[in-house]
Parts: C-alpha cells; structure tokens; sequence
C-alpha cells in the first residue's frame, strides 16, 4: 500500500522500477529484548534497543519447556508495507524484531536481499516444535497491501505464505507506517492474549484466532486469505527471488497472505477506514515446518 502516490511516499512511474535491483541496504528498525508478560505494563515501558541486522544469529529465550531442537529456521520476509517478526510460544512473542516501514517500493520488492525482502534466522534452540513463528503487519490506507515470504527448517523443505497452517488475528489497532510508531512487543503480546481469549469485538477485529477455512477461537470472525504467487506480478510486482550474490529471495512459490473480515479481496485498499482490522498478528506453527531427511 505504501507505493502508488506522490500524495503518499511515491509516484506511480516508480512501479516500473520496483523489480530492479541494486538500491541501497534497507536500514532495520529496533529490537526488543524478552520482557517479563507477568504483570501489569506501565505507559512508556517498552524497551527499544539496537538497531537489528537483516541476518540475525541472537533470541530470547523461548517458553514452553525443553523440547528437543531440530535445526535453525531460515526466514525470508517482505510486507507492503510494515511487519515486525518473532518467535515465543502460544501466549506471548519472547523475540521480537521491528522493521523499519517501507517508504519505496524498492524497500518491499527490490533486490538485494536485504534491501527488500530481509533474511532472519531463528536458532534452532528457539526453534522446538511446540515453538510458534510471529508476523506482525500493517499498512498505509492505499492501494496494496500483504505480507510474503518462506520459512525453513535448514535442510528439509520450506513452508510458504500461502500454505494452510497459516493463523491470524486482527487487532483493530492501526498505525501509520509513514510514522516511527509501531506496535511493540508488549503490545503485540497484549493483543494475543484477547485473540486466544477470544475477547475481541467482532464489529473491528477478528474477535480471535482464523485459518483459511475457517475459526480456530470460537466466535471469531474473518479468514486467512493467500493471493497471487511471486512470479508474474499483478496486485504485486515481483519480489528479488535471488540477488546478484546468489542470497536466496522470495521464492516464485510464495504467496502474498493478509486477512480479510468478509468475503471481499483484502489485497487492494478500497476502504473505508481500517478495513482489515489492522494491525494483524500472523502465526506459524514450528511443527508445521518439515524436519530435515535423516
């Protein structure tokens, strides 16, 4: 959505050269360290750290007990226009990385890697099967909007948006991606626990958790929608798939996935307001990536 008017980052004729690539390395947002979700979070508490590297080898730690660790997880990501990405358990992200949101479309779409899409790496001790894998995404209110990438468990075969166990839930809670707001991870983890409560007002948000089929949370609304894949472009141009140092991209595979509240397409704004209840939490099961071949 952040690409289409002068009136919001960027002219249309620049939509020619969103596939091009060789523009210059994407600058990353911030990263917040595990926070302690067992009380009450006071206004301005957040934590803001660093800035984070687009390939990452650090985590928090990782709830949910000593299961036994596979191997890492390569991550390839891009959003139009505004994600944050982390790892934890079922109730709370422990990791959490906030990019910084796209201004260009070269920051969504162009190679290198990096610039464009961005590699992470979630170590394999983070990584048990009984781990979850976290995509927070907004947009602007114009033109597109979606997130797409893949997600590996090094050696074994990836798992793509635009496969089934894909969850997701609306916040209702926008923000401009033109502005240095964001969600953040206290934040974020707030918002999950009303979407496995289920809490939510179904009138502005999913009212809990959704897959493509159908509601996971009873009494949840919307779903899971995958769109076009990442080869001919379309709502979309094509997303770097390799760069010219041989860095793996979005594969031709992917599909770009958002969520939509009706049976309406989510992936061109047509409005009014927050017409997708952003900002919405995606989330893959660690045990849907397949293990490596013995």
């Amino acid at each position: 959505m952040v690409r289409a008017h002068v009136a919001a980052f960027f002219a249309l004729g620049m939509l020619g050269a969103a596939s091009a690539c060789g523009s210059t390395t994407r600058p990353q947002g911030t990263f917040e360290p595990e926070v302690d979700a067992s009380g009450p979070v006071e206004a301005g508490g957040d934590v803001t750290g660093p800035p984070a590297p687009p390939l990452f080898q650090d985590a928090g730690k990782t709830d949910g007990g000593p299961l036994e660790p596979q191997t890492d997880v390569d991550v390839v990501l891009t959003a139009d226009n505004a994600y944050a990405f982390g790892w934890g358990d079922a109730t709370r992200v422990a990791t959490y990385r906030n990019v910084t949101p796209a201004r260009l479309a070269g920051e969504i779409f162009n190679c290198p890697v990096g610039n464009g899409p961005e590699a992470w790496v979630v170590p394999a001790a983070e990584a048990p099967r009984g781990a979850y894998l976290y995509v927070v995404a907004w947009a602007d209110r114009a033109t597109s909007q979606g997130v797409i990438g893949q997600f590996r468990r090094r050696g074994g075969q990836p798992v793509f948006t635009g496969d089934g166990a894909w969850e997701a839930c609306a916040t209702g809670r926008e923000y401009d991606p033109a502005l240095a707001d964001f969600p953040t991870q206290n934040v974020v983890n707030e918002q999950i626990g009303f979407c496995n409560g289920g809490t939510g007002d179904r009138s502005t948000t999913s009212a809990g958790w959704v897959g493509q089929a159908a509601a996971i949370t009873p009494n949840a609304v919307g779903r899971v929608v995958f769109g076009e894949d990442n080869t001919v472009g379309g709502v979309f141009p094509v997303v770097c798939t390799k760069d010219a140092n041989g860095v793996e991209g979005v594969a031709e595979s992917a599909r770009w996935m958002w969520y939509s509240p009706d049976a309406t397409d989510p992936f061109r704004y047509v409005g009014p307001g927050n017409s997708t209840r952003t900002f919405l939490i995606f989330r893959l099961p660690a045990k849907a990536l397949p293990d490596p071949p013995k």
